[in-house]
């Protein structure tokens, strides 16, 4: 299971019968304890509406089985590398091996990745926990043309993780609060608060942050969090962001709905964290 930028989780490998691990058993198959691999990826959209969150839309399917020791990790631009597999005690290969020691990767790529990447300017190298608001300018063709869509804007915080024996561990997900100013000239700025004030949430060390635009991310920056070191980390009070604003715009597709406003920062901080849900991901590789 692999977070995306977008909020969204990408589950890929495992099987449909048996359960995780190997052994030398009368009901294995070869050392294997699990059969009918898994295929397909698929992709699950928590804001979708209910009964339509699940999708595969423009997913190829695998052409490895990938069981016990496979591993799969998001990449900076958004794509999910995939790779291993080993079912079994040691290196193991043969033409009657089912299951064979596995050093084929593949790589899957969501739907928003051939679409135009925003560019945004004036990420941080660094973020605080709490402390001053940042802002990152979008230029008109990172908005579609219309200021309008620096309300479907995000910047998010995403930690991959680390992945073995078919989980993701470690991985974290935190949306930044934010406001935004739209400009006349269709370009705009995100107001964008520090990490909350504390590293409980998002602990320390290297991350990716993107910015997102209606579902479509930037290519992720690496960044540090905090000092980076396992250590206590200093907090501060953070601070306020300015009203959301979005001048009257001329000439624009979405000019009518586009008159000056004032909304309050628009953005609450969501984070995600793997070790609430492995149980769940379980069930669903090798139910």
């Amino acid at each position: 299971m692999i977070l995306l930028p977008t909020g969204e989780i990408f589950m890929v490998n495992g099987a449909n019968l048996g359960v995780a691990g190997y052994g030398n058993v009368s009901w294995a198959i070869g050392q294997s304890y699990a059969d009918q691999p898994i295929y397909k990826p698929i992709i699950y959209n928590p804001d979708a509406p209910a009964g339509s969150r699940w999708s595969r839309d423009g997913l190829g399917d695998s052409t490895v089985a990938r069981m016990y020791h496979s591993g799969a990790t998001i990449l900076p631009d958004g794509s999910v590398f995939v790779s291993g597999s080993n079912p079994n005690a040691d290196y193991y290969v043969g033409k009657n091996v089912k299951y064979p020691t596995e050093y084929r990767v593949e790589r899957f790529y969501p739907l928003y990745y051939s679409k135009r990447r925003p560019e945004p300017v004036g990420l941080l190298s660094q973020l605080t926990y709490g402390g001053d608001y940042f802002n990152v300018s979008l230029s008109s063709e990172d908005l579609g043309g219309s200021a309008s869509n620096i309300a479907k804007a995000k910047v998010v915080v995403l930690r991959p993780g680390f992945s073995t024996h078919a989980l993701n561990m470690g991985q974290r997900y935190i949306q930044l609060d934010s406001s935004y100013t739209g400009n006349e000239d269709n370009s705009g700025v995100l107001h964008v608060s520090q990490l909350p004030p504390s590293a409980a949430i998002f602990p320390p060390g290297p991350a990716l942050i993107f910015v997102v635009v209606d579902g479509v991310p930037s290519i992720g920056q690496t960044i540090m969090v905090g000092s980076g070191k396992i250590e206590t980390q200093p907090t501060q009070t953070a601070a306020a962001l300015p009203e959301s604003h979005i001048a009257t715009v001329q000439n624009s597709p979405d000019s009518n709905n586009s008159n000056s406003s004032t909304n309050g920062a628009t953005r609450s901080s969501l984070s995600f964290t793997l070790s609430g849900i492995i149980g769940f991901v379980i069930v669903v590789l090798f139910a």
